[in-house]
């Protein structure tokens, strides 16, 4: 997931609600024979439209629930490759040609 943390909220919701949402982005692939046979739903919602009360104790949420598993190492955000930022050009080419597992990331 790409979509500014939504892995890390994909974490969050699948710890505690037991489910993995797709955040961001209006299209997506989705086999229908597989949901089906597993008898699962597509639902829809936005954190966004949500009041401001639930979009802090989703906060407060993911740090009390997944960041302590960053922190010891049992969870790790994927990294596809790490540029200097003089080399910024080079990453968005990386980025934009796609093929990518994980973050490209800058360094200073």
């Amino acid at each position: 997931m790409d979509d500014r943390g939504a892995g890390v909220l994909d974490v969050l919701h699948a710890h505690l609600l037991g489910h993995v949402p797709r955040f961001g982005g209006a299209k997506a692939e989705l086999n229908l024979a597989i949901l089906m046979a597993k008898r699962g739903r597509v639902m829809s919602s936005t954190l966004r439209a949500r009041p401001l009360e639930q979009k802090a104790a989703t906060a407060r949420a993911l740090e009390r629930e997944v960041l302590p598993l960053f922190a010891r190492g049992a969870l790790t955000v994927p990294v596809a490759e790490t540029f200097a930022l003089e080399d910024v050009a080079a990453a968005y080419e990386r980025f934009a040609g796609g093929s990518k597992l994980g973050k490209i990331i800058l360094t200073p």
